[in-house]
């Protein structure tokens, strides 16, 4: 087991030596994604920080899961939002189902949802957290609920794709930590990346393949932590380093603590 070199969001902004290795849907590549496991290896191995998707249940309780439907990843079916949080712990989430053909076998006996509550539980000030919010007005307010419970200023921020749910989000609390997504061609774009500044951001997330030394270059003179989506290869990770990247997203985040030396 890695030891881990994590203490604080600020902490991590601050170095601007250390690399930032985010465990995309935790150790995705090795595991199932978005399960509580697959955040628990990340965090033994070493990562900095943790990715999630967090969308609503019926009875609005925010949990773990990246798509609009149950389909892909469990032997259940249709939004999250047709099941109360019960329901969904009764479904096995290990399923890497495709489109149109017919569902595959778990590749565990069982695999419960996570909630953002079990995660909040076990990881807080464990791992740096990036929360994906895909939840309406009512689910925006109950992520931050908990958020602000666990007090998790300075742990963890908000990756959002709308600037009226950052609007959404500040009127809560300001205090709370946001990451601006705007359409992945335009992340690493200059004026995109003085909004995030003015809004507040310390961490951005340029996508790899629409960005390059000119984007990491002005990330660093504007203070942003630049942790690019995506790469899971040596190859790619090294690519990224030269290019002035100080961190990414990895489904295969052992790789990146390899290519990184840790």
């Amino acid at each position: 087991m890695a030891t881990s070199r994590y203490h604080s969001l600020t902490a991590l902004s601050e170095d601007w030596d250390q690399v930032i290795i985010t465990a995309h849907r935790g150790a995705s590549g090795c595991y199932p994604e978005n399960c509580a496991l697959a955040m628990r290896k990340a965090v033994e191995w070493g990562c900095d920080m943790i990715e999630f998707d967090l969308r609503m249940t019926k009875d609005c309780v925010p949990v773990l899961l990246h798509d609009a439907t149950l389909d892909r990843t469990s032997n259940l079916q249709g939004p999250p939002a047709n099941y109360t949080l019960a329901e969904l712990k009764q479904g096995n989430f290990s399923h890497q189902n495709a489109p149109d053909q017919p569902p595959r076998a778990a590749t565990y006996a069982e695999m419960p949802i996570a909630s953002f509550e079990d995660i909040l539980r076990e990881f807080r000030g464990r791992v740096g957290m990036n929360i994906q919010v895909y939840a309406g007005a009512a689910g925006i307010a109950e992520i931050c609920r908990l958020y602000l419970q666990y007090d998790m200023v300075d742990h963890g921020y908000l990756t959002l794709a709308s600037l009226d749910e950052i609007k959404a989000v500040r009127a809560i609390n300001p205090a709370i930590e946001i990451c601006y997504t705007p359409p992945w061609q335009e992340r690493g774009n200059p004026d995109q990346l003085r909004l995030c500044k003015e809004l507040g951001c310390r961490f951005v997330q340029p996508v790899a393949a629409h960005s390059g030394p000119e984007c990491y270059a002005l990330c660093r003179e504007l203070g942003l932590r630049a942790n690019a989506f995506y790469s899971d290869t040596d190859v790619g990770n090294r690519r990224l380093l030269a290019q002035g990247a100080t961190g990414w997203l990895s489904n295969r985040a052992d790789i990146g603590l390899y290519t990184i030396g840790r």
